[in-house]
Order: structure tokens, then C-alpha cells, then sequence
């Protein structure tokens, strides 16, 4: 079964990478452990192993070195011998364009309430919370 060779997400924030080299070529044999290739992150340089043992493939239009990829874009797939390569269809590296689709509308926002003043007796003086008038007496202080 082929496995997919994709850009990892090496961090809780990385969104996208770009591919620096590749350290395999097409047609190489490949075991578990070996670096297959280097990406760049916004924060550093990785280099990228191989999780499973067989023939590396890199389909002809996968995306070349220096281009930028979202987290997960498929660069190429790992083969077991006498395994055929799957379709593949390389991921457009051009922002989507609008088709003639309408665009979602962006619902306004929501009216803020005018400032109402609680109900009940206040006087002139600031709220408190509990804590606060619990430590002011305990300290001798007039909140």
C-alpha cells in the first residue's frame, strides 16, 4: 500500500513550509530513519525522516524545491517493490480565484446595549467585591 509523503506539522502554529531539498531522489531505496528531505518553517530548517521502508517516488509535477506548502501538501509516496504509483494531483500553489459562485456575506455586527445602570439602591460610592471588603476590614482600611 503506498504511504504518503507529506509536509509535517512541526510545531502547534506552522501553517505552511517550504521545501529546501530533497536528500532522496526518485527510484531510491529508502528504510526507516533515513532523511528524505528538508523544510523551512517560520522558526527553523528540519530535515524530515522516512517512517517506513520501500522505493521512494516523486511524481513529476511535485512541487519543487522553494516552494511553499500547507501542512500536509503530498510530495511524493514511498512504494513497496512492483507497487504502482497513485494517481496524484498536484496542489495549486496560486491563491484560489472566485468563481461565479456568489461570496459569503458577513453578518453585521451585533448592536451593543447602552450602558444601563443595575437596578436597585446605589449610593455615591464604588462597587466591591467581596473578597476586597473581606481584606479592607480585615486590614482596618475604608474601601
Amino acid at each position: 500500500m503506498p504511504v504518503e509523503v507529506v509536509i509535517p506539522r512541526l510545531g502547534w502554529t506552522m501553517e505552511e513550509a517550504t521545501l529546501i531539498e530533497w536528500l532522496k531522489q526518485d527510484g531510491d531505496p529508502v528504510q526507516a530513519g533515513d532523511i528524505l528531505f528538508t523544510v523551512e518553517s517560520d522558526k527553523a530548517l528540519n530535515e524530515v525522516e522516512c517512517f517506513d521502508s520501500g522505493v521512494l517516488r516523486i511524481p513529476t509535477d511535485s512541487p519543487a524545491p522553494g516552494s511553499t506548502l500547507p501542512i500536509g501538501a503530498v510530495l511524493g509516496f514511498i512504494l513497496q517493490p512492483g507497487e504502482e504509483m497513485p494517481t496524484y494531483v498536484a496542489p495549486s500553489l496560486a491563491p484560489p480565484t472566485p468563481s461565479g459562485a456568489a461570496m459569503p456575506t458577513v453578518a453585521p455586527p451585533l448592536a451593543v446595549a447602552p450602558n444601563v445602570p443595575a437596578s436597585g439602591p446605589r449610593s455615591g460610592r464604588p462597587s466591591i467585591s467581596p473578597r476586597a471588603r473581606r481584606l479592607a476590614k480585615d486590614l482596618g482600611v475604608d474601601w
